[in-house]
């Protein structure tokens, strides 16, 4: 199984192209030790030509340009691609927004929760993925239950939470079940290799950490560095946890929480420009270097 990290920000991409914070800026004066990101995107292909993408950033027009192994094949049809479907993890937009460039007449899967699947349907903007009979093929998902994505991948979804995105108004909530409003994916080759991929953690069960134990790979939340981040930067914004990061650092931080998961690759991703990880000389980067964890960057490739 080979899986490719295209995008390893979180949304607004590093540099975030109205923000002038340390990082924004390191990046835009072309300073050594930090380099840009674009938005978080995971392709994933296991043993054979197609590959499947988990969610569907903004960037994802580039972020398909910039990878070969994802170019149309001139030897097939005129539209042609090795992209064999989406699996979504929320509604977010920074999640979904990519969908949107994927309307070019070219039938497209599309993996999703119920609750997923319900917020995208009523929003007209996604009509635009039907521009031709059965272009879009949703297929819904359920957490804890596997399901075959092509012929040797297989995925799992995994509850983590229960908030929806900002933009869906108060009289839908009502209405929707929020099981598997968020998740993450285990993705396992039929051999029985692991990955764990969960962009958007908001604590760490007893259950999730025991699943995650027995992964070869982990790629973890790593928005924010600490619970105030934002609120250091800018007074009066959300912390971390209300937004549905678990921050790094402090006690229950997830660097403290997963300090015992040994024998795996640990790698942060989904990470805001604002975050000191992001510098490769800075304390925040040190610290978790000699924990044993890497910090995603977009072109990273791991390969189970």
């Amino acid at each position: 199984m080979r899986i490719k990290v295209l995008g390893a920000a979180a949304g607004g991409g590093l540099p975030q192209w109205n923000c002038a914070c340390t990082n924004c800026s390191a990046v835009r004066n072309n300073e050594p030790n930090i380099r840009a990101r674009s938005q978080s995107q995971l392709a994933v292909s296991a043993g054979d030509d197609s590959w499947f993408l988990v969610n569907a950033s903004p960037d994802l027009r580039d972020q398909l340009i910039n990878n070969p192994e994802l170019h149309p094949n001139s030897t097939n049809h005129l539209r042609d691609t090795p992209v064999a479907g989406v699996i979504l993890t929320s509604a977010d937009l920074d999640h979904v927004l990519g969908l949107l460039l994927m309307r070019e007449f070219t039938p497209v899967r599309i993996y999703a929760t119920r609750p997923v699947i319900s917020i995208l349907k009523k929003n007209s903007f996604f009509q635009m993925l039907d521009r031709l009979p059965g272009q879009s093929r949703w297929t819904t998902i359920e957490p804890g239950v596997s399901f075959h994505a092509g012929e040797n991948l297989v995925c799992t979804p995994i509850a983590l939470s229960g908030s929806l995105p900002a933009y869906v108004r108060e009289e839908e909530r009502a209405d929707l079940d929020l099981t598997g409003a968020t998740i993450g994916v285990l993705l396992e080759e039929v051999n029985g290799a692991r990955i764990a991929y969960l962009p958007a953690l908001s604590s760490v069960s007893p259950s999730l950490k025991e699943l995650l134990r027995t992964c070869s790979a982990i790629l973890v939340d790593g928005t924010f560095w600490s619970d105030d981040e934002l609120q250091s930067i800018q007074p009066g914004t959300a912390p971390a946890r209300s937004m549905g990061h678990l921050p790094i650092s402090g006690q229950d931080g997830s660097l403290s929480t997963l300090r015992d998961l040994n024998g795996m690759r640990k790698i942060y991703t989904h990470i805001n420009n604002t975050n000191p990880i992001l510098n490769e000389q800075s304390s925040a980067r040190r610290q978790v270097d000699d924990a044993g964890w890497e910090v995603a960057w977009d072109g990273l490739e791991i390969t189970i």
